[in-house]
Parts: C-alpha cells; structure tokens; sequence
C-alpha cells in the first residue's frame, strides 16, 4: 500500500497538468471559432462551415472508448502516460498537416484530419481523466478541478482569441505551427514524466473488475439524485448562454466582435473568477460548493432577461456575460470534484469519470437544438424564464438530495 503521506507533488507534475489542459483545448478553440470566422472572411458558404463542428462529434462520443483508455497499454512505468503519448503525437501530426494545406482549395482534405485531431483530443480528454484520479487525493481535488477550469479557459483565449488576432500578421501556417509549439512543449514535458511515481491512489487489481465497460452502469448504484442533477444542468444554464449568439447577429453585431466577447472576455473572467475562489471552495463541503454555486449561477441568469426583451446593449450584454462567466467555473470546479470523488472505487476511473460526464454533454445537444427551436416558436424571452426557472429548481433539488 502506497504511503500517501510521503508523497509530495513537485511543481513540474503541477505545471504538466496546466499545460495538458491548455493543450487539451488551444486547438479545438483555434478549429472551431477561430476557423469558421477565417473561412467565412474568405466568402466561404455558411452550409460549408455546418461540416466543422460535426468533425467535433467524437468529443461527445468519447465515453464510448474510455474503458479502452483504462484497460489497455497497460507497462510497468506508466498506464495513461501512454495514452497521453500518442493522442498528442498524433494531435501534432495533424496541426502540421493541416498547416501545409490551404483552408479555401483543399477545405475537404482538412474536414477529416480535424475529425482525427478532435479524436485525439478527446482521447487525451479521457488519459487526463483517469491520470488526475489516481495521482491528487481528495483534498487535492478542487486544486486540480480549478487547474483544469483555468487550463480550459487559457486555451479558449489562446485559440480563439490571441492566435485569431495574430492571424493578419502570421498567416494560417503560421498560426497552426504556433498551436503544435504549444503541444511539443507538452510533450517534451510528458517525456520526463513518471507516472506511477506520483499515483496517491492505490489501484484496484485488474482480476476484481475485469468488466471495464460496465463501469458505464455501476457508476450509478445510488447516485440516481446526482444523475438528474448532471441531466438538469444543461438545461438550466445552456438556454440564454446559447440564444445571446443569435440575439447579437440579429441586432447587427460584427461576428468577430461576437467572438471577443464569447471566447476572450468571457475565458479572462472565468480565468479571475478560479483565482479569486479557489481557496473559498476548499472550506467548503461538496454539497455546499455545488449548492451554492448552483444557486449563484441562477441568480447570475438573471441578466438575461432584458437582453431576451430586446434591451441589447453593450453594457446589458457585457454584464450578462460577466455575470454568467463569473460563476460557471464555480459550477465547473464543484462538479469535478464530485465526479472525481465517485471515481475513487472504480478501477475504470476514465470511463468512471466520463461516463459522469457524458449525461450534460449529450443534454447539451438536445438544448442547444431544442433552445433554437423553442425561441423560433415562442420567442428569445420564455426560454430565457424557462432555463433560470430550471436553474433555481436545480440548486434546490442539489440542497435536499446531495450527501454533504
């Protein structure tokens, strides 16, 4: 048994987790906004850029491979590490590719190396996931829950905001070439890196749980109230975040414009926002920092309303995204602690993990398509009192039914 008192993290194992996470999202953010928002500059036809985000498919589907991260590649130095290898290897592959390629001329040759980058990134998404539960002990986790909102929000900042705006002057190879500097530097990183090491948490023998994908169920014995929770959130905080994209392009905002604000202002707030609650978060029990933070975030919604009546100006609507920018990370750190915590006792903790996850993010498809349809029918303001309606049952539902 691992004596979990001996064991200190160094910084570098720290700064390897920040920069996995940056990584983890640098490129997606540069491929999805940052991309379309070139193209579209080029007079690229808008059916054209519905095909990038369903390249970005395998990111919801991930759950449906975790068991295969957690069982296989298995060495006597390192598990997850591996994994980590390849799916950034392979990322690096395809930004350099992608880089010798034009974006305009050869747009279908690109299509399926982002479906490959977006299947690595996911995979990396799941490595991440089990290396992280097996190396930070409980009262580790809202640390590393916070390194992983921070790393989420850089790498939005990074990809869709500073490489964009660095775009006129370094040109598309140059951007794409800058995104894979960022990766190499992880990877040389990752070279150095023991994993088993630095693991606080004793795994469990493979011969007690050989059945990885049914960890996909287990992981549910007696946690129904936190499954309807995860089911709910989608629904309470995506709605209004959603419908502000096309309220702005209706009342005549630039989409570049429409992007500073979503990608850079909004990831600086949250970035400030970790900072500044870290340390708050730590006092608190998990059923306190989910409740409250739930309850926070409706409260926050609630500067959607006169944006949804048709008062768009910038300072209703740069208050609003500061206000739900300011408390989704709180949201964030709670919920990935708790998803961390319920993993301890599986020995598929990446498909432990992620199949926790998988629920808000299939919901999310489902609101996000669901949000536009409703406010076609009826209009921006009802989905918008719908969603902080929701919001508020939520935090009340979390406040009754969560174990402290």
């Amino acid at each position: 048994m691992i004596d979990k008192a001996t064991i200190k993290l160094p910084k570098n194992v720290w700064l390897l987790f920040v920069s996995l996470y940056i990584t983890e999202y640098v490129g997606i953010g540069f491929l999805t906004i940052a991309l379309a928002l070139i193209l579209r500059k080029d007079g690229m036809e808008l059916n054209q850029l519905s095909l990038i985000p369903l390249m970005m498919l395998p990111i919801g589907l991930k759950i449906l491979w975790a068991p295969v991260i957690d069982k296989y590649l298995k060495r006597r130095i390192s598990h997850y590490r591996n994994w980590l290898f390849i799916s950034l290897t392979l990322m690096l592959v395809c930004l350099i590719s992608i880089a010798c390629l034009d974006p305009i001329q050869q747009f279908y040759i690109i299509l399926p190396i982002i479906f490959i980058f977006s299947t690595m990134t996911a995979t990396q998404e799941l490595a991440i996931s089990g290396l992280a539960c097996n190396i930070f002990l409980a009262e580790q986790r809202y640390l590393i829950s916070s390194i992983k909102t921070s790393g989420s929000m850089m790498g939005n900042i990074l990809g869709g905001g500073v490489i964009l705006l660095l775009y006129a002057y370094i040109g598309w190879m140059g951007c794409l070439l800058l995104i894979a500097i960022l990766i190499g530097f992880t990877l040389i990183q990752l070279c150095f890196f023991a994993e088993y090491r630095y693991c606080q948490n004793q795994p469990i023998a493979e011969n007690n749980d050989p059945q990885y994908w049914k960890n996909l169920i287990t992981i549910w014995k007696g946690k129904i109230n936190w499954l309807i929770i995860l089911i709910l959130m989608p629904f309470s905080f995506l709605p209004a975040y959603n419908l502000l994209s096309p309220i702005l392009v209706d009342d005549g905002w630039a989409l570049s414009d429409i992007a500073i604000l979503l990608k850079v202002f909004g990831s600086i707030v949250s970035l400030l926002a970790v900072i500044l609650v870290a340390k708050i978060l730590k006092r608190l029990t998990r059923k306190q920092s989910l409740t409250y933070s739930l309850l926070f975030h409706a409260f926050c919604l609630l500067a959607f309303i006169p944006i949804s009546l048709g008062y768009v100006n910038i300072f209703n609507v740069y208050l609003a995204c500061f206000l739900y920018f300011l408390s989704l990370p709180l949201m964030s750190i709670a919920i990935t602690a708790i998803i961390m915590d319920n993993s301890d006792s599986s020995q598929a903790r990446s498909t432990a993990c992620n199949a926790q996850s998988a629920p808000s993010f299939i919901c999310g498809f489902i609101v996000i398509s669901l949000s536009y349809y409703l406010a076609q029918q009826f209009g921006y303001f009802p989905v918008v009192i719908g969603s902080i309606v929701l919001a508020f049952l939520n935090a009340f539902y979390a406040s009754r039914t969560m174990e402290k």
